[in-house]
């Protein structure tokens, strides 16, 4: 079967310098905001990680600093 590139969906991507948080430890705010705002379970602990579930809870995402202060 061959499918023409015009009935593809194109792939927008945001262009790295809009991403520049991705690769940073800094600040988890962002994902986190993200992640909950698509109903992920967000778990926070004592030790200042943070632990999330998908919806149907095939994915986990951890954010683990090593400084209590993050």
């Amino acid at each position: 079967m061959t499918v023409s590139a015009a009935l593809l969906p194109a792939v927008v991507r945001p262009a790295p310098e809009h991403r520049y948080w991705l690769s940073s430890d800094h600040c988890a705010g962002p994902v986190l905001d993200l992640l909950n705002g698509f109903g992920w379970a967000v778990v926070d602990t004592p030790e200042a990680n943070i632990h999330s579930t998908s919806p149907d809870g095939r994915v986990y995402v951890g954010w683990l600093p090593e400084d209590p202060d993050a």
